[in-house]
């Protein structure tokens, strides 16, 4: 526990941490409440340590209350909604206070009923070693899942401070963080803590202050406390959900309005488990003059996988989820508008209940209509929908194929799931015929979306399969019957990935290591140097989707010593922390020994001269030297791995005896070094890049 805590201990604390317009501390039971400057909160999820999975929309409760009513009625209300997440805030003291046994048993209960608990602490104007001693002691007396850190900065200048504070809550086995400045904060927070509360006052936040940046990251990273909050409806609680991970909304008000739950908290909850229950979706389609029309094939995606059947449709949605409904021509139909007037083939719905969605189509009187034979209707309401209907026209390749009337083009757009059209920069295409399983033509890139894929025999079913960032991102089809046919194909929402990189013992992070992210097929997509704590960038990626796709991480010490860590999968819409731990240790701690041999590759000895040793770094720093002993040999011990340059100097003159390039990976710990005197001192930055 060393490292953490001297790194914690070097702080310095004394420094303003940011306006805290709103932010309290609350005294709770039979202990006198504080001065009151605002209330607290937070929010996290039962899930995986040190990341805050964006899932089922929960509540974040400040249970500022000594065990009793308040605590088992919130154990009631997770009992009877088991699927939505709660977050609870226990406060003793403004802090842990002194050890209580009814707190331990109270937050035991909390956490057998699947509540995950916060330890509240304190963080403006405090001692570092003060704030160390309250998680010790939460972590210690009531083994909680993690610490809510209140009265956050929100000002430049403290995020290290809060992401060392995170790094040992981590280190003491705790999974959540959760930071509460009172007020909105700034982009560069993200990631020093689990969740933010951005917004704690009374009523619900404004929508425009909901966006904005906030929009750049995932909801997983936010949080809401509302307070003074009178009534609550499902449309409110649904706008807030879309922003935030977790939230809570009391009626009660100032001085305190922690000191019970609200009273709707039961409706509140309701709201919730519907956001992240299921609604049933129809789509039918009829024609202008109102007559059912059967057969029309229809594609619905979500950030996490695609539905395909034909009208009438009806398919399962997660409530207040995003999607995108697409309906396709038929024959002499083509599609004219939705029942709510829009004109788009593709609809965006983020349905909260059951609903019903109408494609409306007008005929063309210059086609022939291409009827679904009676025997392929009843196969297909027989549940045969994992296909189009099969095509009329069943010319033969040969036939069709050669001259330019009998060739057609696919029109291709590429769309995010929310409808906004793709950057093409990143795009290519591989593009298949009927069955075959080879590539009738591959694209590497395009210069427009929408784009044509030209020279196409007419008469044949085309898959077109799109990829970003070297994952499939969706596949499609297109029956080429008439010269041109359009296609819509939709990439999900990019995943976040950032890497933490840690020598062999899993926590000694490594700084200045080159970290590249490559796909499958090994094409670079993104390259970052590691920062004091290990840390990449957070790199913005297609998810991998389909089956076969993966990431391979390479980690880069030096130009000598590299490992990689694969497969890596990266979800849709979601930041993900993704930890690699290395097989290098973060010294060497065998002795290193470097032979010295002389031209005739005799071992050196004192009596030829003296000798001095010295390693250098790559940026030409001697961060270690020793004599040559008796033995020929010169001595390091406790050196990180990498790559260094050895290089001897004859003492008696200063001048350049030999020198050699050698990479430490805690394996070979023996190293010869041969006189050269022709080797010239100048010679030694280049050998340093080599």
């Amino acid at each position: 526990m060393g490292t953490v805590t001297q790194f914690l201990s070097d702080l310095e604390l004394n420094k303003t941490r940011g306006p805290v317009s709103s932010s309290c501390r609350y005294r709770t039971g039979r202990y006198v409440m504080a001065t009151l400057l605002s209330t607290l909160s937070v929010v996290l999820i039962l899930h995986m340590p040190a990341v805050m999975a964006e899932g089922e929309p929960g509540v974040i409760v400040p249970l500022y209350s000594y065990p009793g009513t308040m605590w088992d009625k919130l154990v009631e209300e997770k009992i009877a909604h088991p699927e939505v997440p709660i977050i609870a805030i226990v406060n003793p003291d403004s802090g842990p206070g002194t050890k209580d046994g009814n707190y331990i048993a109270g937050i035991q209960k909390l956490e057998t009923s699947g509540i995950t608990v916060l330890g509240y602490v304190y963080t403006q104007h405090v001692d570092v070693t003060e704030i160390r001693n309250d998680i010790n002691e939460y972590k210690n007396w009531y083994g909680v899942n993690g610490i809510f850190f209140d009265a956050m900065s929100n000002t430049p200048g403290n995020e290290t401070f809060y992401k060392q504070l995170t790094s040992y809550v981590k280190y003491m086995g705790m999974n959540v963080t959760v930071g509460n400045p009172g007020a909105d904060t700034l982009p560069s927070y993200i990631g020093t803590v689990d969740n933010i509360v951005i917004h704690d006052n009374s009523g619900f936040p404004s929508v425009l202050m909901l966006g904005g940046w906030h929009e750049n990251f995932t909801k997983s990273n936010f949080s809401s406390i509302s307070y003074g909050v009178d009534s609550i409806n499902q449309t409110d609680v649904a706008d807030l959900a879309r922003h935030v991970q977790y939230l809570y909304v009391t009626d009660l008000n100032l001085p305190n309005p922690f000191g019970a739950l609200p009273s709707y908290f039961d409706k509140l909850m309701g709201m919730l488990e519907v956001q992240g229950g299921t609604a049933s979706v129809s789509v039918n389609a009829y024609s202008e003059s109102n007559k059912s029309l059967g057969g029309f094939w229809t594609i619905v995606k979500s950030s996490s996988n695609t539905t395909t059947g034909f009208t009438p449709f009806v398919f399962n949605a997660t409530a207040g989820d995003l999607y995108a409904v697409s309906v396709s021509n038929y024959g002499n139909y083509t599609f004219d508008h939705w029942d709510d007037g829009s004109k788009n083939s593709t609809r965006i719905i983020r349905p909260s209940q059951n609903v019903t969605l109408t494609a409306y189509y007008e005929t063309n009187q210059n086609q022939t209509l291409l009827s679904i034979p009676s025997n392929q209707s009843a196969a297909i309401s027989s549940g045969n929908q994992s296909q189009p209907a099969q095509k009329a026209n069943t010319t033969s390749q040969a036939s069709l194929a050669g001259s330019p009337e009998n060739l057609g083009r696919i029109q291709a757009t590429v769309m995010y799931t929310g409808g906004d059209r793709a950057d093409y920069s990143l795009l290519s295409f591989k593009v298949f015929q009927d069955t075959s399983q080879t590539p009738y033509e591959e694209i590497g890139s395009v210069s427009s979306n929408p784009f044509y894929i030209d020279n196409l025999p007419l008469g044949h079913r085309y898959k077109v399969e799109v990829m970003a960032n070297g994952m499939v991102s969706d596949v499609e089809y297109a029956d080429l019957e008439k010269p041109t046919a359009q296609m819509g194909l939709y990439l999900p929402f990019p995943g976040g990935m950032r890497l933490h990189i840690f020598y062999n013992d899993g926590y000694t992070p490594i700084s200045n290591s080159v970290v590249t992210v490559k796909s499958q097929d090994n094409k670079t997509w993104a390259t970052s140097t590691t920062d004091q704590y290990g840390e990449t960038l957070r790199f913005w990626l297609e998810p991998t989707t389909m089956k076969n796709n993966y990431f391979i991480i390479e980690v880069q010490i030096g130009r000598h010593l590299s490992y990689f860590s694969s497969p890596v999968f990266l979800y849709a819409g979601r930041g993900q922390e993704i930890n690699i731990v290395t097989p290098w240790p973060p010294t060497v701690d065998s002795a290193i020994a470097v032979k010295i041999y002389d031209s005739e590759s005799q071992l050196y000895t004192p009596k030829d001269g003296s000798l001095m040793v010295g390693v250098y770094d790559s940026n030409n720093n001697k961060i270690a030297e020793s004599a040559v002993n008796p033995r020929g040999e010169a001595d390091f011990a406790n050196l990180r791995v990498g790559d260094y340059v050895i290089r001897a100097v004859d003492e008696s003159n200063g001048s350049l005896w030999g020198q050699s390039q050698i990479t430490l990976d805690g394996t070979k710990t023996v190293f010869d070094l041969y006189e050269a005197r022709q080797v010239p001192e100048n010679q030694t930055a280049s050998l340093l890049a080599n």
